[in-house]
């Protein structure tokens, strides 16, 4: 199956509120860190790993005001469930894309 890959950039729900803006910048910082994180795991020994940070994005996602990366988490989430590695595969890649887009 194709997809087409959105190019444009991804704000929070939340990113015209002023008292929450920190903790977003704060969130839109770490981003780098958990997509090398996401890309360096590879093997499917590691997809409890890959699991974990899936379920962990799937939470601040929604938290931050990001509901298309929370969903995109679950999906990859679910996926390590299965023990699919192509569909875990593909979900991992359409959240680093998607993480790529994450701005504050």
């Amino acid at each position: 199956m194709l997809y087409t890959l959105e190019t444009t950039p991804v704000r929070s729900a939340f990113c015209d509120d002023e008292d929450f803006l920190e903790l977003i910048e704060m969130f839109v910082d770490g981003i780098e860190e958990k997509k090398q994180i996401l890309s360096q795991t590879v093997s499917s020994d590691q997809k409890d790993q890959i699991k974990t940070l899936a379920h962990q994005l799937k939470g601040a996602g929604a938290g931050y005001g990001f509901d298309e990366l929370s969903q995109l988490a679950s999906k990859l989430e679910e996926a390590c469930k299965s023990e699919d590695r192509i569909e875990i595969a593909q979900q991992k890649e359409m959240l680093l894309h998607h993480l790529s887009r994450i701005v504050v």
